[in-house]
């Protein structure tokens, strides 16, 4: 330190939990006692490197450093939400070009989450052993080569294989991004530094939803009519998305890795080198101050964890491999910490569960009441005689019972849930007809034409055909593509959702050191259990949007308090093991919400109302067995 700036400065070192401000002496430098510092760390309830790094971090200080930080890990916190939001966008495309049946779609709306919770256990270990900054970048780079590939996909086959591997990728981002920047951060400031991360999550949504609205088709009747010329929109829109995850990739090329994993480890000149690097970044305005800690004031020194033998066979290797694996997924599930992953594990479940329900239900019950309304809007034709008459433009919602149709013309248009029962057609002519949800059941055709439509044998249901002709009707897919489909929906509904978590982000960063993290996290899943009772009331897609507003307002909360006590409640050395873990039994848990939701669309609110406010109150009381973790050392 400069002289003339030694009596302004102080050094810090902790006794107990509590950071203690020393000055400088008259000669410079830091006290006698700050000097043997190792005999300032005299709580034994936490170790003595947590210790040390948080004396250490909070003399290097919250700056431009965490800053950078901040920005880069949030990109990979965006991808997170890309990923789990970006199939809503591409279903209806891609369930045209790639020919996807029921069971299909609710396996690729699935599969990602799938492969979150492989990437979630896989990562977070690894992690633990190798480092958050390189497994961190091994995700990303992961997630976004199987995202940019998977848009190079020819069949649905190919198409689910990668985004599973997408999936597995982006699976490390959440525990990772969470503990990696945490560690960077003194736990004074580290509660509301973290509840900002959550705005990339938002960030993402938005990402998502705008430019879906710039690329992809707006509406089914688009994509039926012009497949080739918006054959690839949805595939350059996943190529795009990729965007956070490659920047977030490149930033972190240029980040040092976490102090408190090197200290871990035993690599303790590397753990000094970026305490001083994160000083020198965020004091670099003023000139003269220097980092007073070497790493000569270590309290322990071990050599680094790694075996320099050679000698060892693959299969030996792999033993190795998964004996660490086990063991270390061991202390996260066997005391001490036990009952500590338990009540966690209840929480994580109930929640996710709980969310992505109601995720799920919401846009699921707008198409229901978009169906009820289009068909109380069905127009009836009966016993009517059509004579020498041309369509050319779409017939929509039509049914005609008992019809004649004698020398009609069907050109270059499109029909859409029509029905034409006890039907005769004469003379007449199908040209270039592309159809949706469309019928002939019981008709009589004679003498008729039938060139360049999709129409497929399903269409005709105890049909009877006297001198008709099918020429070069259109070959590919035969599924019976819903054209009722328009991105406004999906747009309106995901944009208001995310901008109504932004407010929710801001209370909870203020909240979650005053009122603590577990009171945070217990009245977020209180309230929103609250909530789910307005279901009841439901009754427009107005009312959907802002009840899921108000829902992921009032969970935000919990979320941000789930993570950061995920975050600081386990030891270094097993803390993105455990946080992965966690994480994805929520996936499935995920999975699970999605599908019991999904039951509930034809059936009475009740269950819907009931079982998300049963998980959310289990959740919440569950919670408050979590004890507070806002005066952890990391």
């Amino acid at each position: 330190m400069a002289q003339d700036l030694a009596k302004d400065s102080e050094c810090v070192s902790l006794v107990g939990q509590a950071p203690v401000h020393r000055p400088y002496t008259e000669e410079g430098g830091c006290s006698q006692d700050y000097q043997d510092m190792e005999m300032d760390y005299v709580d034994t309830n936490v170790s003595i490197l947590s210790q040390f790094h948080e004396d250490a971090i909070f003399q290097a200080g919250i700056g431009r450093f965490q800053w950078i930080l901040f920005f880069i890990t949030g990109l990979g916190l965006a991808a997170d939400s890309i990923e789990i939001l970006i199939v809503a966008y591409v279903m209806p495309s891609a369930e045209r070009n790639l020919c996807m049946d029921y069971s299909q779609k609710e396996w690729l709306s699935c599969v990602s989450f799938v492969g979150m919770i492989i990437g979630g256990v896989l990562w977070g270990h690894l992690a633990d052993k190798i480092g958050r900054r390189r497994i961190l970048i091994s995700a990303l780079t992961t997630n976004a080569f199987f995202a940019i590939v998977t848009a190079f996909m020819p069949n649905y086959g190919f198409f689910v294989v990668f985004r599973l591997c997408s999936g597995i990728g982006i699976g490390g981002s959440l525990p990772i991004v969470f503990t990696y920047y945490g560690e960077f951060l003194p736990k004074n400031n580290r509660g509301q530094h973290l509840s900002w991360l959550l705005i990339f999550w938002i960030l993402g949504g938005v990402i998502v939803s705008v430019t879906a609205w710039a690329v992809i088709p707006r509406t089914g009747l688009t994509i039926l009519l012009s497949e080739n010329v918006h054959f690839s929109s949805w595939r350059l829109f996943l190529v795009i998305c990729v965007t956070p995850s490659v920047f977030s990739v490149i930033g972190l090329m240029f980040l040092p890795e976490s102090p408190r994993f090197l200290l871990e480890v035993g690599r303790n000149a590397e753990a000094m080198c970026v305490y001083q690097e994160v000083f020198k970044s965020n004091h670099a305005p003023k000139s003269g101050m220097e980092y007073q800690l070497t790493e000569l004031e270590l309290p322990t020194r071990r050599p680094t964890d790694i075996s320099h033998t050679v000698t060892k066979d693959i299969l030996t290797d792999l033993f190795e491999t998964l004996d660490s694996f086990w063991r270390s997924f061991g202390q996260v599930l066997w005391p001490p910490y036990s009952k500590i992953t338990m009540i966690l594990l209840v929480v994580w479940v109930t929640t996710s569960f709980g969310f992505y329900g109601i995720s799920a239900w919401s846009p699921e019950y707008i198409k229901k009441l978009h169906v009820e309304e289009h068909q109380s809007n069905t127009v009836d034709v009966h016993n009517q005689t059509i004579e020498n008459v041309e369509f050319n433009a779409t017939l929509e919602n039509i049914n005609f019972y008992g019809s004649h149709f004698d020398n009609v013309r069907f050109n270059g248009m499109v029909l859409s849930h029509c029905i034409f029962e006890n039907c005769v057609f004469l003379n007449s002519t199908f040209v270039e007809v592309r159809s949706s949800k469309t019928f002939f059941r019981h008709s009589e055709f004679y003498n008729i034409f039938f060139i360049d439509t999709d129409f497929q044998d399903y269409r005709f249901q105890e049909c009877n055909f006297q001198d008709s002709t099918f020429v070069n009707t259109k070959q590919g897919c035969t599924i019976d593509y819903d054209i009722n489909f328009n991105l406004r929906t999906i747009f309106l509904e995901n944009l208001f959702v995310q901008l109504a978590s932004v407010p929710g982000i801001f209370i909870s960063s203020c909240v979650v050191n005053r009122l603590g993290r577990v009171k945070t996290l217990g009245t977020s899943l209180l309230l929103a259990s609250l909530t789910a009772f307005f279901t009841w009331i439901l009754e427009s897609e107005a009312s959907v949007i802002v009840f899921q507003s108000v829902v992921c307002f009032i969970s935000i909360s919990g979320w941000n308090a789930i993570d950061i006590i995920t975050t600081e409640i386990y030891p270094t050395h097993i803390r993105t093991t455990g946080y992965g873990f966690l994480s994805s039994v929520s996936w499935f848990a995920a999975i699970l919400g999605k599908l019991t939701f999904g039951t509930f669309i034809n059936a009475s609110k009740v269950g819907t109302i009931l079982t998300t406010a049963t998980v959310f109150l289990i959740g919440g009381i569950v919670s408050l067995r979590l004890p507070e973790t806002r005066d952890t050392f990391m």
